[in-house]
């Protein structure tokens, strides 16, 4: 390389070998000074075989020795990257190689991250914009569930920002979080940062939805440890993280009460006088919490709403013949 890079990319690829060449050149055709760090994850497929073939001298490629995750190979990707910034794309998505100058002109000054819009495309060739959120005060803002994925934000290296090898359904929520809490400045740039593509196939399943709802909560937790051990954890801020909490009972009362029930003694102890926001309550909820209390109404609630769903489900279960 003859240029030292400005940027490190990190890409994890696990089995992409269909796609793989594709992002990597939507990287390359970037005029900005970088690097593309590109972690196989152990892949099984014919995706070393196309890694080889890139003759490309700003990338540089690492194979992990077995299959670890995603977040294990960005970690890798970290380990190794030089550039002054950093930033993830998944294998299976594409860079907007002429939006990247607009985020680095940006984090110039004195940003520690930039956050982009993105698009997102389907088999069906269905493609849409979203816009990135403005950030101002960070905490609260993080707070009311302000991120973008992954590859919309464009980071300054910093080595105490690493991924959570304990989560595997919603670690670039984590990681942004993570980041955000601990910047003191984000900027917003118009445009798309890179295209989001789907796949035949996906779908959300139960299984997948709770473990979402119970990484939820455990990335909560740390968010609510970090802001009370830096003395940020302000009572309006309690009350917020109450509400947080909140939102993933629904999944959580499908599958696993115990968890409701912790759950509920934690959002109770943060804001003892804790009441559900009024989009998240039905008119029943709102009878109940007059005549038995916010806490028993909650519990109630969701045990009836649960076995509602249960009968559903048996009833619509086809039977054999």
């Amino acid at each position: 390389m003859s240029e030292a890079p400005l940027v490190s990319i990190i890409m994890p690829v696990y089995n992409r070998a269909a796609l793989i060449r594709e992002a990597v050149d939507s990287v390359l055709a970037s005029d900005i000074p970088l690097e593309l760090i590109v972690v196989d994850d152990a892949s099984t497929d014919e995706t070393p075989s196309v890694l080889q073939s890139i003759t490309d001298p700003r990338v540089r490629t690492v194979r992990m020795d077995v299959n670890s995750g995603q977040s294990a190979a960005r970690n890798r990707g970290l380990d190794l990257a030089a550039g002054r910034y950093v930033k993830f794309l998944d294998s299976d998505d594409l860079l907007f190689a002429d939006h990247l100058p607009n985020e680095v002109n940006a984090i110039r000054d004195a940003a520690d991250i930039v956050v982009s819009g993105w698009a997102e495309s389907g088999p069906d060739g269905f493609s849409r914009y979203t816009a990135a959120p403005q950030f101002g005060s960070i905490v609260d803002d993080v707070l009311a569930g302000l991120a973008v994925p992954t590859s919309s934000a464009l980071y300054v290296r910093r080595p105490e920002w690493r991924w959570d090898l304990t989560l595997r359904k919603i670690d670039d929520w984590d990681y942004f979080c993570n980041a955000a809490l601990g910047a003191k400045k984000i900027v917003t740039v118009e445009g798309a940062a890179y295209v989001m593509r789907h796949h035949a196939g996906e779908r959300a399943t139960n299984v997948g939805m709770l473990a979402n709802a119970r990484e939820h909560h455990q990335i909560l937790r740390k968010i609510e440890t970090r802001l009370l051990e830096e003395g940020r954890l302000t009572p309006p801020r309690r009350k917020r993280l109450a509400q947080y909490y909140y939102k993933e009972l629904r999944v959580l009362s499908l599958h696993d009460w115990p968890a409701v029930d912790a759950a509920l003694r934690h959002i109770f102890a943060l804001d003892p006088a804790f009441r559900p926001r009024a989009e998240e309550r039905s008119r029943a909820m709102r009878v109940l919490s007059r005549v038995i209390g916010a806490r028993s109404a909650i519990r109630v609630y969701r045990l009836v709403k649960n076995a509602m769903n249960l009968r559903a489900a048996r009833t619509s279960t086809p039977t054999k013949e």
